[in-house]
């Protein structure tokens, strides 16, 4: 995960109170003491700009908050009267932090608790930030259990986490070169388990991921793993994809960018543009050295049950459909939208088939329990 990649947009009340720590963390806000530890002399010149957060809440009308005083997850739209829009106006209380980072590690310990097992020889390590909980707790395991465990990061954030906690990395070309490749052998998910976050998760357990640029090296663990546990706060569960969450996160070649970004005009994506960061504007370079194209979508999709709705003249898209048209566009290495089947699908069907979408989503919730949806 390259920690400079700015996020989603949120009220410029919560931006502010957590950029201070880390700016990243404009929607998944990112654990401030271990950005801190990792990034924070570099971090510093590298704040999402004002101009862009304020352009796309613009463009799809919403307003997600954290409404002060009351201390629940809430989303505001124009819609709502002007005492609200006061309310949200006022600073965020530390409080309202501290309850999205407890709400973050409840659902976090949860998963640990229910999904990982001493047998398991390698687990995947997301990018999400909520992801520094996970590590946290299998950290906390000890040796004894961890020793002989490799963890597989998806991106140089993950790497850090990982090695921050005292656990063995292991990244990707490696664990394929460590477990040989058998023609003849039906098991092609070496990873035992993979815990990352998303940006938004549907009723049917599709994401949007992409967020922090990472989603291609998540999609590719993703994969190779048996199981896909996903965590996050309750903020993050929604009906449809793109109900909250503002846009689809494509990882383009630098070449192509503007190719890209000027086909996803021709599908309907409402003013699409290449992720800058910093006050100066720099494109957001990948780990893989590529670009991000953010692309808004006038109409929250549907969910893939509803495919027989589908219309692109009108905006009107599955995630896997608008997934299939936007990866056949030249130039585009991934799409964040993670669907389909999961894990323990794919094992069942043939090996070419993708398989990413998680088999189950832990949300913390404000008031300390935890919500499951799989």
């Amino acid at each position: 995960m390259n920690l400079l990649v700015p996020r989603a947009v949120t009220s410029n009340t919560f931006n502010a109170t957590l950029r201070s720590a880390n700016p990243r963390a404009s929607f998944r806000d990112y654990p401030a003491l271990l950005a801190a530890r990792c990034t924070q002399a570099s971090l510093q010149s590298h704040k999402h700009s004002r101009h862009q957060q304020q352009h796309y809440r613009q463009q799809r009308d919403i307003r997600l908050s954290l409404s002060h005083p009351a201390v629940t997850f809430s989303t505001a739209t124009p819609k709502q009267n002007k005492e609200e829009e006061g309310a949200m106006a006022a600073p965020a209380p530390a409080d309202t932090t501290n309850l999205i980072e407890s709400a973050k590690r409840a659902a976090c310990r949860q998963a640990v608790a229910d999904h990982f097992n001493s047998s398991f020889t390698y687990v995947g390590i997301g990018s999400g930030s909520t992801v520094a909980y996970v590590v946290e707790a299998i950290g906390e395991l000890g040796p004894a259990v961890t020793g002989k465990m490799k963890f597989v990061p998806t991106g140089s954030g993950s790497t850090a986490l990982i090695r921050h906690a005292g656990l063995s990395v292991l990244q990707v070309p490696d664990l394929l070169l460590e477990v040989g490749f058998h023609p003849e052998t039906t098991d092609h998910q070496p990873i035992d388990i993979y815990f990352d976050g998303a940006d938004e998760v549907d009723a049917e357990l599709n994401c949007i991921k992409g967020g922090g640029a990472c989603h291609f090296q998540e999609k590719l663990v993703s994969r190779l793993s048996k199981r896909f546990i996903c965590v996050a706060d309750s903020r993050k569960k929604t009906d449809r994809l793109l109900s909250n969450w503002a846009y689809i996160p494509v990882e383009v070649s630098p070449m192509g960018a503007e190719y890209v970004r000027r086909e996803l005009l021709r599908i309907g994506s409402v003013d699409p543009k290449i992720r800058t960061s910093g006050p100066t504007f720099i494109r957001t370079i990948t780990d893989n050295h590529n670009h991000i194209i953010d692309a808004p979508f006038p109409n929250p999709l549907l969910l893939n049950s509803e495919a027989d709705k589908v219309d692109p003249a009108k905006g009107i898209w599955t995630p896997e459909a608008l997934l299939a048209r936007i990866k056949g566009i030249f130039g585009v290495l991934e799409v964040g939208i993670f669907s389909g089947l999961n894990g323990p699908q794919v094992a069942q069907r043939s090996t070419d088939v993708e398989g990413v979408k998680p088999v189950k989503a832990y949300f913390g919730r404000p008031d300390g329990q935890v919500e499951t949806l799989g």
